[in-house]
């Protein structure tokens, strides 16, 4: 997609001489372009249309509210919303996706775990956004109702499962909840980090008070699928938890598949 195709307003001159690369195109309108120009910092540019535009606009209020209590988040340049769609303007967050990071496991793990906790030590009380399991079921429960939920890829416990069966099962069966300040979307692709090993967050149109496991039972997931179960109880160890829940993570990491 022409990103100037998409812009609504004509007033874009910052991005004139710049070079745009389109990186996806989401399924319900949502477009992420990386902005690279000589003397500037990388930006991103994301814009959602119709469907997607209420989750955007979620993006950037959660997003200016984490870097208010001072977390690492990617810097809001610019906002533009009208006639149903919404365009955000970012400065990237220096670093790295630790998808991609080049540190020692360990030490990338101690990077992520203590990052992780700090967010979490946030209080709940000045959190003024709801991630707790009865709104993730209710937009769960739209989700599948709207047909956006691909059962070929759940994970392998879950082959052969409906949407639909899940959900049930995930509804009849919620666990107490423990609410910290959380990420949501709490991926390796969505946690930066630097050399110096901070670790920064992109991607927040999730976070909110909700059940720490929502971004404990995704992380340590994939942390166990890149860099094995050793490194998964290590992440567990440096977090700080005195014993993991393996039913509660389960819970989540299937309550995931339906994100």
């Amino acid at each position: 997609m022409e990103l100037l195709s998409l812009l609504k307003s004509a007033d874009w001159k910052e991005l004139s001489r710049a070079r745009i690369d389109p990186i996806t195109e989401g399924m319900s309108g949502a477009f992420l372009f990386r902005i690279m120009q000589d003397d500037f910092p990388v930006r991103y540019l994301k814009i959602a249309q119709d469907e997607a535009a209420p989750s955007l606009r979620r993006e950037i209020v959660r997003t200016r509210w984490l870097a208010g209590q001072g977390m690492r988040v990617a810097p809001i340049l610019r906002v533009e919303d009208s006639a149903g769609q919404v365009a955000m303007l970012t400065q990237a967050v220096p670093g790295r996706p630790a998808e991609a990071s080049t540190l020692p496991t360990a030490r990338l793990i101690d990077i992520l775990a203590h990052g992780l906790a700090s967010l979490h030590k946030l209080p709940t009380a000045d959190c003024p956004f709801d991630e707790s399991l009865g709104i993730r079921l209710s937009r769960a429960t739209e989700a599948v109702a709207a047909g956006e939920v691909d059962p070929d890829t759940f994970a392998p416990r879950n082959v052969g499962t409906a949407p639909q069966v899940l959900l049930a099962r995930l509804s009849a069966n919620p666990p107490e909840q423990d609410l910290v300040v959380v990420h949501g979307d709490a991926t390796l692709t969505n946690l930066i980090v630097d050399a110096q090993g901070d670790v920064g967050f992109v991607d927040c149109g999730s976070a909110g008070c909700g059940d720490r496991y929502i971004d404990l039972a995704v992380l340590a997931d994939q942390i166990e699928e890149y860099h094995g179960t050793e490194a998964a109880a290590h992440f567990v160890r440096a977090y700080g938890l005195r014993s993991w829940d393996s039913a509660k993570a389960l819970y989540f990491s299937d309550l995931y598949e339906l994100f």
